[in-house]
């Protein structure tokens, strides 16, 4: 169990450092849609590399995608629409609420998902403690990302937006939480019918991937190409997909193994504590915002949460 809860939070611990590595390649290049797709293409060729190395041969040639319900190829496609969304949610909901609200979204969803045993996923009915644990885990997240932001007025605001117009784009930002536990959960499982989380994470890479190249050619962003070597862009900038393609590896294997609930808590605080680290040292041209006890306290908050979900 000890090994499941190191790899969950490490997983968790990627998502900060592909978000500041992709943001810094999509300065590069101009647009975000070009910086996904190369992100992807290089998470793509790392994961056939990876099967190849390893033995497993060419992703999906053996028949086995036959196997696969109709909802399984859906994990690449949300994967792009959270994408999608995630690059509009920043300027009206302002950084607190973008970053909030779809962790909430994903915990609902999740504690959801493992009540139902949805997609087929590793059943845990909701129990008194589980709540309790649940509730710990938000006012965790809560003091450490919100509480420190508006004492020290730090926060980023959100445009002027009308209050009914803020609230479609937070019902968004939660569905968005919602959906990326959705994809968790498919991944999970596509992987236990392809035998291995391998060709799991491929086929999420490369689905997206196909999406991203008619996004582009939509929006006539590869003459961006050009600005990679003109922008003399550091070679790390292209080891997002690289880091995408292992976090998607080891929740493809993990969330049969722990369920959906428990992987979610897991990475989200393990996002919170890197994300800490880089603001505290200013990783990766990150602002520098040194840690307070209070986002300590939150971190220690959500740690008591997750012993309360699985130990009480």
């Amino acid at each position: 169990m000890l090994l499941f809860i190191i790899l969950g939070i490490t997983t968790g611990g990627f998502i900060p450092l592909q978000t500041s590595i992709n943001s810094q390649l999509s300065q590069k290049v101009r647009t975000p849609f070009l910086s996904s797709l190369i992100s992807f293409l290089v998470g793509t060729i790392f994961l056939l590399i990876l099967s190849l190395s390893t033995g497993l041969g060419i992703p999906l040639l053996n028949g086995s995608l036959a196997s696969l319900p109709w909802w399984g190829y859906l994990g690449g496609i949300i994967g792009m629409v959270c994408l999608t969304i995630n690059i509009f949610l920043f300027p009206i909901l302002g950084s607190v609420q973008t970053v909030i609200i779809p962790m909430v979204g994903q915990i609902l969803m999740s504690v959801v998902i493992d009540n139902f045993g949805w997609f087929y996923a590793k059943t845990s009915p909701l129990s008194l403690t589980k709540l309790i644990g649940l509730i710990l885990v938000v006012i965790g997240i809560m003091v450490t990302i919100a509480l420190p932001s508006i004492l020290s007025k730090r926060t980023k605001q959100a445009k002027t937006t009308n209050k009914s117009k803020k609230l479609i784009w937070q019902i968004i930002a939660l569905l968005d939480g919602f959906a990326f536990s959705i994809e968790s959960t498919i991944n999970g499982h596509v992987g236990t019918v392809l035998k291995t989380p391998i060709y799991s994470a491929f086929l999420t890479f490369i689905i997206a991937s196909i999406i991203l190249i008619f996004v582009n050619l939509f929006q006539g962003n590869f003459k961006y190409i050009k600005y990679i070597p003109k922008e003399h862009t550091p070679w790390w900038n292209f080891l997002g997909g690289i880091i995408g393609g292992i976090n998607i590896f080891i929740n493809a294997f993990l969330v049969p193994q722990i369920g959906i609930g428990l992987a979610t808590i897991l990475g989200l605080l393990g996002q919170i504590i890197i994300s800490l680290i880089i603001d505290n040292w200013g990783f990766l041209g990150a602002e520098i915002n040194k840690i307070n006890k209070l986002q300590i306290t939150g971190i220690l908050t959500i740690i008591l949460g997750i012993i309360t979900i699985e130990l009480i």
